[in-house]
């Protein structure tokens, strides 16, 4: 079983992140809150979790409390380069997070898809970092 570790579907602003009062999404408390989100699926019984929200650091934070805790046999599949894409919004409308954003996006935290070097660059960290598996989204049209 797979699970999807990630706050948009739960935030009022249908961000992946925590944010500020300014609408700045945090990175290291969003993380703190993915990794107690990782603990409680792996506590759940699953597989494997799948971390979508892209934020800096994660795959580690995630790793180190899944090993800290027992659970390193819980696989991380690693969002490691996802694209801002239109092609999201058949999910947002569906997890409700669409009308959330209120006509913002993601793009502070999701991937140009014109910057390939980015792209390698990001799945070396998380690969480094602990992931056992890494995809690009949206792979294709």
């Amino acid at each position: 079983m797979i699970t999807d570790v990630a706050l948009d579907p739960y935030t009022s602003h249908g961000q992946d992140g925590l944010i500020d009062t300014t609408g700045y999404v945090l990175n290291e408390a969003t993380v703190t809150a993915l990794v107690k989100q990782a603990l409680c699926h792996a506590e759940a019984g699953v597989d494997l979790v799948a971390p979508s929200d892209m934020m800096d650091g994660r795959i580690g934070a995630i790793r180190e409390a899944l090993d800290a805790a027992g659970a390193e046999r819980t696989r991380i599949l690693a969002y490691s380069a996802k694209y801002a894409s239109s092609f999201y919004g058949p999910f947002r409308d569906a997890v409700g997070s669409a009308a959330n954003l209120g006509g913002g996006n993601k793009y502070t935290y999701q991937m140009d898809p014109a910057n390939t070097d980015e792209a390698l660059w990001e799945v070396y960290l998380d690969i480094q970092e602990g992931a056992d598996m890494v995809m690009v989204k949206p792979g294709l049209p």
